[in-house]
């Protein structure tokens, strides 16, 4: 007669716990899965929709102090003027902008007389940032004529253009780039030595 193990149903039980403690520990790690993917799949989402709501920052001249102011009315009309230029940036945004460097070009009717370096920096959220843009606009590449018409009425029309480039950091991995256009019009008064009629767009 062969001898049975008394112990046989503990066994079996035993195993019986062990498969089920093994198949709710899969649960909860397959439930962990697809908690967490469901959690980054909503903050993408949610990033999709908001990223591009970003407002673009306006970026400007503001005024202008003026050293050597060298202008010669006459047959041969030119003008060597030092300008520090107050530029703005101003950030309508909750996040921080930080930007690259770039050059503010400045024209006397469509023709380059000087430029200014803008360097890289920030703007923080909900903030403006001023500094001064040191400019030396020369007319050695202007019409003498025209020049010459603009000296007697004792204002010269200029206008600045820019593109700065900049981005939003949005958590840690994920940026946002916006480009800012500068597009300014504005009368030098001789006189006066002062920027009037600033018109950015």
């Amino acid at each position: 007669m062969t001898p049975t193990n008394p112990y046989g149903h503990v066994n079996e039980d035993l195993s019986a716990v062990a498969n089920e403690a093994h198949r709710k520990r899969r649960r909860r790690y397959l439930m962990s899965i697809l908690i967490i993917t469901g959690f980054v799949v909503g903050i993408i989402l949610l990033l999709s929709l908001t990223a591009g709501s970003f407002r673009t920052p306006r970026f400007r001249v503001r005024s202008a102090t003026f050293g050597t102011f060298n202008v010669v009315n006459s047959t041969s009309p030119s003008f060597e003027i030092s300008m520090m230029t107050e530029v703005g940036i101003r950030n309508r945004n909750f996040r921080r902008f930080r930007y690259r460097s770039t050059t503010v070009d400045f024209y006397y009717r469509e023709r380059k007389v000087g430029e200014g370096i803008v360097w890289n920096d920030r703007v923080k959220g909900r903030d403006a940032r001023k500094f001064i843009v040191p400019v030396i606009l020369s007319s050695n590449v202007t019409s003498s004529s025209e020049l010459q018409n603009d000296l007697n009425s004792g204002v010269l029309p200029l206008r600045s253009r820019s593109r700065l480039t900049g981005k939003f950091k949005i958590l840690i991995f994920f940026r946002k780039y916006k480009h800012v256009n500068m597009d300014c019009s504005m009368d030098l008064v001789i006189a006066n030595r002062e920027l009037r009629n600033i018109s950015c767009r």
